[in-house]
């Protein structure tokens, strides 16, 4: 059995002697290069690079793409896409960005190509990087992380916290990487989570309905109620043509919110549109395009049974976890919380549930090849 205490305190020892993460060093190199090219055009490339031009001076020139129907178009405002074969021309003078979870396989298609400044950064790790060089943090991540390994119910749970803490500082190509803790079972590990016949689930961040039809399937439609928040109007829209197409016994069973959660009723702005109840980020300086409405979900749902509460709501979960604490007190519902869109919050969550329900179980699990989808588990 692995010491995670002594390994996440070596590895943040040396971590905190060098004190230069990956992250910048990558930056570097790309800047002394007179080309960048982003590679890939997806939905993950969106966000990353959204982060790369707001959170570096990294000027990317153009765009490539296996994908042949792209060649030759104009993607994020006026970056033109080029077949991966026109790269060859620069050879030295060009860095290349891969922003697609398939990276490690484009590396060495690239390689094949004789193309050696090849790169990966994540979008949360630029979002971030302010807080990782912050004095103090290496003595805060490793006060946190060695309190969180005594909750954690079990050895995958360590390992997972132990990798997702390395790929913070040391995550590339040929880094750590997610390979080897992603499972594709999110929001029902089977080892954590049973569904019982006349489960109450509350879906919190919605979003188009993707994961209320995931719950329906996963109950074999023997559910008691699904109460469904979405706070972007436009997926909203979406999830009521979705719900709206089941078969009418289901509907009647599934109350839809076009609210946000919070730990208090207010209006609040947040970007709108996305492809996914993550981009729905609540009071954005100098991006909100929309306005909505918070509540608690103690005080919506005070006279209702739960039984299940899943939560993505792109950072704002702590702030919701404390507008339902009522329930979550006297409920002890289930949990599926995520737990990746902040550094602080992959300890403050579980540590916040466990001071609300001292006897809950609490596990991490993730979810995607990125670094996206950690999610923690607190059952009874």
């Amino acid at each position: 059995m692995i010491n995670y205490k002594k390994e996440i305190t070596l590895y943040l020892n040396k971590i905190n002697e060098g004190r230069k993460h990956s992250i910048d060093k990558v930056i570097e190199k790309i800047k002394k290069t007179k080309k960048c090219c982003v590679f890939g055009i997806g939905m993950i490339s969106y966000p990353i690079i959204s982060a790369v031009k707001n959170y570096t001076d990294i000027k990317i020139d153009f765009l490539s793409d296996n994908d042949k129907s792209k060649w030759g178009n104009i993607y994020h405002d006026n970056l033109q896409c080029i077949p991966p074969s026109e790269l060859e021309k620069y050879g030295e003078d060009i860095a290349i960005l891969i922003a697609t979870r398939h990276y490690k396989e484009i590396y060495k298609q690239l390689k094949d190509r004789g193309l050696n400044k090849i790169f990966v950064i994540t979008e949360y790790r630029l979002l971030n990087n302010e807080y990782f060089k912050k004095e103090s943090v290496i003595g805060t991540i490793k006060k946190n992380t060695l309190r969180l390994i005594d909750i954690l119910e079990d050895e995958k749970s360590k390992e997972i916290l132990f990798t997702l803490i390395k790929n913070w500082f040391d995550f590339d190509i040929h880094g750590v990487g997610y390979e080897n803790i992603f499972t594709k079972d999110q929001y029902y590990p089977p080892d954590i989570i049973k569904l019982h016949e006349n489960e109450s689930f509350v879906d919190v961040g919605a979003y188009n309905g993707d994961t209320l039809l995931e719950f329906i399937n996963r109950s074999n439609k023997e559910f008691g109620s699904i109460f469904a928040f979405e706070l972007d109007e436009q997926n909203f829209k979406k999830m009521e043509i979705t719900v709206n197409a089941l078969d009418a016994a289901i509907k009647k069973k599934i109350s839809l919110y076009n609210l946000g959660l919070l730990d208090e009723e207010k209006y609040v702005s947040y970007t709108a549109g996305g492809s996914g109840s993550e981009s729905t980020c609540i009071n954005v300086i100098g991006t909100a395009t929309s306005k909505g409405k918070t509540v608690r979900l103690s005080d919506t749902l005070k006279n209702n049974k739960i039984t299940y509460i899943k939560m993505d709501i792109e950072g704002s979960e702590l702030q919701a976890l404390h507008g339902a604490e009522e329930i979550i007190k006297k409920q002890k519902p289930k949990l599926a919380i995520c737990v990746y869109h902040k550094p602080d919050h992959l300890w403050e969550i579980p540590f916040y549930l466990k001071k609300v329900v001292p006897e809950y179980k609490i596990f991490l699990r993730h979810h995607n090849p990125l670094e996206y989808e950690t999610v923690c588990y607190a059952v009874i």
